[in-house]
């Protein structure tokens, strides 16, 4: 008999031959939960479902509360149309749906939910509760489904509805397992309860997450209005809007300015007809658009929305409608790159126009009474190549635990490197790399990444005081709402690197320390790339280090920057100790060793 491992071993053998199992229906209960695992892949998918539901209801106002991530309690209240009293039971069956009635309606979608999934899916694998009224009914239903089990009796509340999830994947603990930390998670929630808020700026929306309201956004006259709700004035001011029409589609369209572009691609967000979707060209196009003005590890922020006739779109191939086919994938394409041409032809534009009008300034200006002239204002100059600048020196501190490969670990670099006692620094190349020379070898050191290694080495090492610099006034920051609950979330690691941030209301913090070893920095933008830093590597790695990283990129040395010798010397000596990983704190090496015998076999010696 043939071995098979465990892992695929039949089922049943009899005689040295398999036993071939008859077919058979699947239960309603295997079913449904095999169809909630296409559409439920966490709390957030719950979430999305049911105010996606209540969108279509006709909702002005949809109410999200949430517990423990959604794990423990999920509720979402409406005041749509609700659901008639002999219709509820028909709401938790599989495939029931007031959305459509025939194969004609599936070609002509406009509304987010068709398929009739949802809740029954949603129900199969947590403890489900339904309150709703019909307007047009005096008393209501109520519903609860635990374990396929209905319990029915009336409802005296307001016309609406309101779902009640709870225990979500009680009766599947597999699927627990895979579900992300649960800050993570909570992240995962509110950008979908954001994604869905944001095209329909006309009703008024609330998030509560463990009994604290969390994000209020009332009713939008536009959705300019509901941009900036969700932003803040601040980004809105970096936005430029721009539409494009012909007689099939129509898009329009919110793209930064070229000089404000984002850590990451969180602020790239494509709908159709409302629906957030994944256009997996997004990225490319707009990187294509903005590749005159982007910076290596930039993205341009874009919110882009298309609307187009339901029958040049079929948003049945995916089972969370994630993604959608469109009449002419190209074409549509191309409509977005040219949308984001003509916001970045606006902003060129309006540079010329502003470079114009400076150069018809005179070069004088009048001095107003009681104002200055410019020869009592002076600018100080930076320091001329022929002299030495003066620098704080860094020290070397005592060897720190690092969880990433240390120098012994890189055994041809270490060779080349280690010892004090004859090496030769021939100086800099490029404003960007030390050179030494050593034991036959030439070593390149990029001065910024290795000063960001040592700088977050020293705010990682176990027991450090962090010094903190107290702000004379304190900086006041609006925040897109997500940032916002980025800060809120790490407050107490934003504490532990020396940062005091306190809420002063609604998407606004306040900051009144920063770590000194940040030196004089712009505190904002370092925030904000804070902020990014987490984003990204929440629930990979911990979040103090995240802020440390980005600590440490604003404090190092810069390219262009003038070292003294003795700076040079005390960074090598730091390299050469040991101490430290030869990367910076993203990953990026610092050191590359060139052997004299490269150099020869180069020139062919």
């Amino acid at each position: 008999m043939k071995c098979f491992p465990s892992w695929c071993r039949p089922s049943r053998v009899h005689d040295g031959r398999h036993v071939l199992e008859r077919i058979q229906l699947l239960s309603e209960n295997i079913k449904n939960k095999i169809s909630a695992g296409e559409v439920v892949e966490g709390p957030f998918s719950v979430v999305k479902e049911l105010m996606e539901n209540a969108i279509d209801a006709g909702a002005t106002a949809i109410q999200v509360q949430v517990l423990e991530a959604g794990l423990k309690k999920i509720t979402v209240t409406d005041n749509g149309h609700g659901i008639f009293s002999e219709d509820m039971e028909l709401a938790l069956c599989d495939h029931a749906t007031s959305k459509i009635r025939d194969v004609h309606d599936i070609e002509h979608i406009g509304s987010y939910g068709f398929r009739g999934e949802a809740l029954s899916s949603i129900a199969s694998i947590s403890v489900m509760t339904i309150l709703s009224r019909s307007m047009s009914e005096s008393s209501g239903t109520r519903i609860t489904n635990e374990g396929g089990a209905h319990t029915v009796s009336p409802y005296a509340g307001l016309a609406g509805t309101t779902v009640i999830v709870e225990n979500l994947f009680f009766n599947v603990p597999a699927r627990k397992k895979f579900l992300k930390a649960r800050n993570t998670e909570m992240k995962l929630l509110r950008e979908t309860f954001l994604r869905l808020a944001l095209p329909n700026h006309g009703i008024e929306f609330s998030l509560d997450v463990d009994g604290k309201r969390n994000i209020t956004l009332r009713a939008a006259g536009t959705i300019d209005e509901r941009v900036r709700q969700i932003y803040g004035d601040e980004v809105f001011g970096q936005l430029y809007y721009e539409t494009l029409q012909d007689l099939k589609v129509s898009v329009g369209g919110f793209f930064s300015k070229p000089d404000f572009l984002r850590s990451s691609r969180n602020m790239q967000l494509y709908y159709i007809n409302g629906r957030p979707v994944e256009n997996r060209y997004l990225g490319f196009l707009l990187s294509r658009a903005y590749e005159a003005v982007a910076v290596k590890g930039k993205y341009p922020a874009a919110i882009i929305f298309t609307e187009i006739d339901p029958q040049l779109v079929d948003v049945n191939i995916h089972p969370a409608k994630r993604e959608v086919k469109l009449f002419d994938q190209r074409y549509m394409d191309s409509l977005v790159l040219h949308l984001a041409e003509k916001a970045l032809n606006r902003s060129h534009a309006m540079d010329a126009s502003l470079f114009r009008e400076t150069a018809r300034r005179p070069d004088t200006i009048e001095e107003e009474e009681g104002g200055r002239s410019d020869e009592d204002i002076s600018v100080p100059a930076g320091p001329r190549r022929d002299e030495q600048p003066t620098y704080r020196q860094f020290t070397a501190d005592s060897p720190v635990e690092t969880e990433s490969l240390p120098l012994r670990e890189l055994p041809g670099l270490y060779t080349a490197l280690t010892g004090q006692e004859d090496y030769r620094i021939l100086g800099t190349v490029f404003d960007t790399y030390i050179m030494v020379e050593k034991d036959n070898s030439l070593s390149f050191i990029d001065f910024h990444a290795a000063h960001e290694r040592f700088i977050f080495d020293a705010l990682m090492k176990p027991g450090h005081t962090m010094e903190i610099q107290e702000l004379m006034f304190p900086v006041m920051m609006e925040l897109p709402l997500d940032d916002f609950n980025v800060v809120m979330d790490s407050i107490e690691r934003f504490s532990e690197i020396g940062f005091d941030i306190g809420e002063f209301s609604d998407k606004t913090i306040t900051i009144r320390t920063f770590p000194a070893v940040a030196g004089k920095v712009d505190i904002e933008a370092f925030v904000h790339e804070c902020i990014d830093e987490i984003r990204d590597e929440r629930g990979k790695r911990d979040v103090r280090k995240s802020i440390a990283a980005s600590a440490a990129c604003h404090a190092a040395k810069r390219s262009g920057d003038l070292l003294s010798r003795s700076e040079m010397t005390v960074m090598i000596n730091r390299i050469f100790s040991g101490e430290h990983e030869l990367r910076c704190p993203h990953g990026r090496p610092f050191v590359h060793a060139l052997r004299k015998e490269d150099l020869e076999r180069i020139f062919k010696r």
